[in-house]
């Protein structure tokens, strides 16, 4: 259950170090004076301290060891772009590459694709000879946030309407090889992700101890109408790579592919003084290190004269996000470690595609396993630092999200014109977000995408293309229900305990533009 930092004992924070009385800005201390759950979902963030001339600077550590590969990958998507990985089918992409998100993430190219790998690694069995694609997908997403509160006990109101626009590009690579019989292959790509990131969304803070320059002590201090800005931000990435192959055997092809995941996050919140901007004591932030898991994946697909059925499994991927968690105060500095584990869902898709001449009809439709593996995650601190609602400590934080699975349907069409490729089409797939656990940084509420793509052929035999696909994932808005762990987080106040009047609502929308080449050429043998 979310605890508001008013429910933390008075006074925990009297104590200032020693660079504290030299007049420094100093944080540390693990006085979770904070919430178990405090985003509904979680625990977080990055070291963040305020220079002397009041900016913010992070200073925290990834945890990570990353060289090459994978890690430096999504370390560069993380932290470098500044902007989380949108994803829209929950926080997994609805296409990779941009032939088939012309056609809303429904089945691959006719030609064959080594991007297939993601999905169903038997339609490995369409290459004929090399093949090399790569793809990338700049995907902007619109998140607004809206809540309103209202204390009638203390008379404290206020209102917050925010607007974030992340730019996220995401890569996809992959070579493959098809002969007679047998075909292999091994593509790369950023699968998924999401975050948000919103600065001073006024919040009611709750009785603590200020000391920062020109701060008096008891300016917050015992002031349940004490308003201050809360900064939030999260960031998390996922990236796969996948060998795999296929063998025919006439009809009938059967693929396996293996999965080597790579996931990394980061999380922050931290509260600023309503005028002056001093940072003050109760924000947390949390790097994980750099996590690794393996997967599997299986397909089948079937062909007749005009038409081909296909169906693939992937299996869940578990890989544990430990690492460093820190929270605000002017005490003396302390780090905790943090250990938590994060499944990546296990998925089924079934898929078709009908030929009629200068026409090809696809379809797909998948289910994710998103109910299992983001229902609840648990984060297990060294020390036993979390404050319960009976005023103890504890060595866990529990993130509720109460995700439901989900099942999304994309159709597409494709129509043939010499060397010219028109591709439309539709996908939907409800959210898999619940109002119990809305929140406005993780996941997005959007269900409808409609798209259109161009593609154009060159060269002789398997031609080579260059492709184009623009996708639109309509707006969708969800509200926030009464103790959920949002509205926990941000309603309950106490002296006396006590829930004050919160709403709050989400809305999401993305626009992505995918760029595609793929070049393939002949080779003997096979």
């Amino acid at each position: 259950m979310t605890l508001p930092e008013a429910l933390r004992g008075r006074g925990a924070l009297s104590r200032e170090s020693e660079l504290c009385k030299k007049g420094h800005h100093c944080i540390g201390d693990l006085r979770l004076f904070r919430r178990q759950n405090w985003f509904g979902g979680s625990l977080a963030l990055a070291l963040n301290r305020r220079r002397g001339d009041g900016k913010s600077v992070v200073i925290g550590r990834s945890g990570s060891r990353l060289s090459r590969g994978l890690g430096l990958l999504t370390l560069l998507l993380v932290l470098f772009s500044h902007e989380p990985a949108v994803a829209f089918h929950g926080i997994w992409l609805p296409a990779f590459g941009a032939d088939q998100a012309g056609l809303a993430g429904a089945f691959y190219s006719a030609y064959g694709s080594p991007l297939v790998l993601e999905e169903n690694p038997a339609l490995l069995s369409r290459l004929k000879g090399h093949t090399i694609q790569t793809s990338l997908a700049v995907n902007q997403a619109t998140i607004e946030y809206r809540d309103n509160y209202l204390d009638s006990t203390t008379g404290t109101y206020y209102s917050n309407d925010r607007t974030f626009r992340p730019v996220a590009p995401l890569p996809a690579l992959g070579y493959g090889y098809g002969g007679e019989r047998f075909a292999f292959g091994f593509a790369v790509y950023a699968q998924g992700g999401g975050g948000a990131g919103f600065e001073d969304m006024l919040r009611a803070y709750p009785a603590a101890e200020s000391r920062a320059d020109s701060v008096p002590s008891d300016s917050v201090a015992g002031n349940q109408n004490s308003l201050a800005k809360e900064e939030v931000n999260v960031r998390f990435a996922i990236l796969k790579a996948t060998p795999g192959f296929s063998y025919r055997m006439g009809a009938l092809s059967l693929g396996l592919g293996f999965d080597i995941v790579h996931a990394i996050k980061r999380m922050d919140r931290s509260y600023h003084h309503l005028e002056t901007g001093a940072l003050l004591p109760g924000g947390i932030h949390y790097r994980s290190d750099s996590a690794w898991a393996l997967g599997v994946k299986a397909g089948l697909s079937y062909n007749w004269e005009n038409l081909t059925v296909a169906a693939s499994f992937t299996s869940a991927s578990r890989f544990y996000l430990n690492g460093d968690m820190r929270v605000d105060s002017y005490s003396d500095p302390s780090t905790s470690g943090v250990s938590r584990y994060m499944e990546w869902p296990a998925r089924f898709v079934t898929g078709l595609e009908y030929r009629a001449g200068p026409y090809r009809f696809v379809a797909d439709v998948s289910h994710t396993l998103w109910s299992y593996s983001m229902n609840s995650l648990l984060f297990s601190l060294e020390n036993p630092s979390a404050i319960t609602p009976l005023g103890t400590k504890s060595p866990y934080l529990r993130m509720n999200l109460r995700w439901r699975d989900q099942t999304a349907i994309s159709l597409g069409i494709e129509r043939r014109l010499d060397q010219l490729v028109l591709r439309a089409g539709y996908s939907y797939g409800a959210t898999p977000q619940t109002q119990e656990g809305l929140s406005p940084l993780l996941g997005t509420t959007v269900e409808h995408h409609i798209s259109l793509g161009l593609g154009w052929f060159f060269g002789q035999g398997e031609p080579s293309s260059v492709d184009l696909a623009l996708q639109y994932s309509l707006p969708n808005t969800m509200q926030g229900v009464p103790f959920s762990e949002w509205w926990l987080g941000h309603a309950l106040q106490t002296d006396p305990l006590r829930p004050a009047a919160f709403q709050f609502e989400k809305k999401t929308q993305v626009l992505s533009l995918y760029l595609g080449f793929t070049y393939r050429w002949s080779s003997t043998g096979g």
